[in-house]
């Protein structure tokens, strides 16, 4: 099965509410509430939140008003980004979208490297993912969800 790590899918709601935030002219949010609504476990969302601020993808306020808020333009980060940030290089197989020299530094062990039959195959369909996740930005991720969105006081938070 394909699928990306819980570790993205948390990154993801937490973007997505963030942007949400922003839009809406609100201060920063915390962690805690984050986790609370969406019944994320607070340790995980918090190096989630780390790491997205390490990348400066939000902003961190300390504080009794502190807590995260976006720190970019939803519409120019790719869900690309957040995708290797979360799980390091996408790769469908262990040889897809590796060019020569990452070949020579991190050789493929595929024992069917040089005759397999799928290998064009599959390096087109990866090339085709990455190029979606590469055009997919946050702002196109929560274009899609808007009537779901409601604040956080709303919610009973």
């Amino acid at each position: 099965m394909f699928s990306f790590t819980r570790k993205t899918e948390y990154a993801l709601i937490a973007l997505a509410e963030l942007m949400q935030r922003r839009e809406w002219d609100e201060q920063a949010v915390s962690a805690r509430a984050i986790a609370d609504q969406y019944r994320l476990p607070l340790p995980l969302l918090m190096n989630i939140l780390k790491e997205l601020n390490s990348a400066d993808l939000v902003n961190s306020t300390r504080g009794s008003q502190g807590g995260y808020s976006l720190a970019v333009e939803p519409e120019q980060v790719s869900l690309l980004q957040v995708v290797e940030l979360m799980e390091g290089p996408l790769r469908l197989v262990p040889c897809a979208g590796q060019d020569a020299e990452e070949e020579k530094a991190d050789p493929c062990e595929c024992q069917l490297m040089g005759d397999c039959l799928v290998h064009d195959a599959i390096q087109s369909l990866h090339g085709r993912i990455v190029e979606f996740l590469e055009q997919m930005t946050l702002a196109d991720l929560l274009e899609q969800e808007t009537d779901k969105r409601i604040p956080l006081m709303q919610a009973g938070n």
